[in-house]
C-alpha cells in the first residue's frame, strides 16, 4: 500500500482495506488541482507496472494511450460533475508502463466528507481478452477478497456479496465509514 506523503490523516484509516485487497485500488483527492492519485495498492502496481513514485501525485489519465481514451472521457467527466450519481462503471483503454495496451474496467465511487465530494475511490479490473475461464478466476479472486473484507465490514454491519459491483461498493462503503468515523473523532 502506497500513500502520497501529503495525504490527509482521515484517509489513512483506509490503509488496512487497501493492504488487504486483492483488487487494484486507487484513491484520488478531488479537492486538489487535477485530482491526483494519493493512494495506490500493490495489485494496481502489478496491473499497470507503475511504481508509487511514478503514479502518486498524478491524475489517472496518465494511463490512457497517447491519443486519449476517446468518448469514455466525456462520460467520466459527466459522472464526476453529476451530484446525484455516487458510483459509476467505465471501460477505459489504458497502457501499462511497459507499453502493453489493456482494457480497464473501472468502478469509481464518490466519497464525501461533510457532504462534499472529497475523494474518488477506483477499483480496476484488466478485462483484456478475458474468456469464461478468466472470468471464473476473477470471480474466485473477488470472492476471496470479499470474504477477507467481510470481517472488516462486519464492524459496520455491511453485508458483502461476491460480484464486481458489490466488491467495488463494499470498498466504497468501508472507506466512507472509516473516513466518517475519523472525522467524528476530530
Amino acid at each position: 500500500m502506497h500513500w502520497l506523503e501529503t495525504a490527509k490523516p482521515s484517509v489513512l484509516r483506509l490503509k488496512s482495506a487497501f493492504e488487504r485487497s486483492n483488487v487494484s485500488l486507487t484513491l484520488a483527492d478531488m479537492t486538489l488541482p487535477d485530482s491526483p492519485l494519493i493512494a495506490i495498492n500493490e495489485p494496481f502496481r502489478r496491473m499497470t507496472g507503475y511504481d508509487p513514485q511514478q503514479a502518486l501525485g498524478r491524475n489517472c489519465r496518465f494511463l490512457q494511450p497517447a491519443g486519449g481514451a476517446g468518448p469514455v472521457r466525456a462520460r467520466i467527466r459527466s459522472f464526476m460533475k453529476d451530484e446525484a450519481q455516487e458510483e459509476g462503471r467505465f471501460i477505459v483503454p489504458n497502457v501499462s508502463r511497459g507499453g502493453r495496451p489493456f482494457l480497464n474496467l473501472v468502478y469509481i465511487s464518490k466519497m464525501r466528507i461533510d457532504g462534499r465530494f472529497t475523494f474518488a475511490l477506483g477499483s480496476q479490473f484488466d478485462i483484456t481478452g478475458k474468456d469464461k475461464r478468466m472470468a471464473d478466476i476473477y470471480d474466485t479472486a473477488l470472492r476471496q477478497d470479499v470474504l477477507s473484507l467481510g470481517k472488516l465490514a462486519g464492524e459496520y454491519g455491511i453485508v458483502m456479496l461476491g460480484t464486481y459491483d458489490s466488491l467495488a461498493s463494499s470498498h466504497s462503503i468501508i472507506a466512507r465509514n472509516r473516513i466518517t468515523s475519523q472525522e467524528d473523532h476530530l
